[in-house]
């Protein structure tokens, strides 16, 4: 049952492997003349970091959440975006947020749209077509949160990076490909594709078992379009930095092997002694060390 299941969950992938061309450019695009209406609310001093919270409107739909970690000084400083899995939100990232402000960058966290109560849930007839908005709508807010980043005085515009873990990873390549004012990214356990299950993870076993053939014709023929591995060929000249769990439930050396074969810029990738989560020691400080150095923190 394995083997029928594996197959024809392969066949669909297959039949879907040529979908039109898609131009991230008009994909991502915004109107970047509107106003950010940039809203900061409460704060509260962390380690001699200001940490406060924000919110702006987001080209798409309703307000974007978010908090931002501003370092002691008149700068310039770095910056960096951080954007979290997808079990997570905008929390996940305050703690190195409060690390990385010490080395001098003002870091800014936002919650992806699912997680806000003005985005409103889709309807059982377009759940397909309602997660590919989501996940335009994310990249789109990420972009505008650089806006948020160079419209400060204290923000060196050169000096802007980003780090994705499993959500924020796999749309962080997509992001790569349309975002050139941000100058590397940290990509942690990313996905290339959303419609295919034939690999060997536990998460592409899952959705073998569980999800009908005719379901998943439905949501391949939507998602695989907007897959990122069809958007990542031009990622440069940004320098992409990715970090692997070699016991990942999510995402398998081969998923691994795609997402980091179909980025055309600059790349570099180290594997870890760890789980999806990146709880171990030693990924978070090669990825604090590699930001400290390709963003000339202290």
């Amino acid at each position: 049952m394995r083997v029928l299941l594996s197959s024809l969950f392969l066949a669909v992938s297959i039949a879907a492997q040529n979908p039109p061309a898609l131009d991230p450019a008009k994909v991502f695009a915004y109107d970047a003349s509107k106003p950010l209406n940039l809203k900061m609310g409460k704060s509260e001093e962390v380690e001699m970091m200001q940490v406060a919270e924000i919110s702006y409107d987001s080209p798409k739909i309703g307000r974007v959440p978010g908090y931002m970690v501003v370092p002691p000084g008149e700068g310039p400083f770095a910056a960096i975006l951080y954007m979290h899995w997808g079990q997570g939100n905008k929390g996940e990232w305050l703690a190195e947020g409060v690390e990385m402000a010490k080395r001098g960058a003002v870091c800014l966290m936002i919650d992806a749209p699912y997680w806000r109560p003005d985005v409103p849930s889709p309807a059982p007839s377009n759940r397909a077509e309602a997660e590919r908005d989501g996940h335009i709508q994310l990249v789109v807010d990420l972009r505008r949160a650089v806006d948020v980043l160079v419209a400060r005085k204290d923000v060196d515009p050169k000096r802007i990076g980003y780090v994705g873990h499993s959500l924020g990873a796999t749309w962080g390549g997509p992001l790569a490909a349309v975002e050139k004012r941000i100058k590397m990214f940290v990509l942690m356990g990313g996905l290339p594709s959303l419609t295919s299950y034939d690999d060997d993870s536990f998460y592409a076993e899952l959705q073998r078992a569980s999800t009908p053939r005719n379901e998943f014709q439905k949501y391949a023929a939507v998602i695989e379009p907007y897959n990122p591995e069809h958007f990542v060929a031009n990622t440069g000249p940004a320098k992409i930095y990715f970090q692997w769990a070699q016991h990942d439930m999510y995402i398998s050396e081969h998923s691994a092997d795609e997402y980091y074969q179909a980025v055309g810029g600059p790349k570099e990738q180290h594997w870890y002694f760890t789980s999806h989560e990146f709880n171990d020691a030693r990924s978070p400080y090669d990825r604090r060390e590699w930001l400290r150095k390709e963003l000339r923190l202290h």
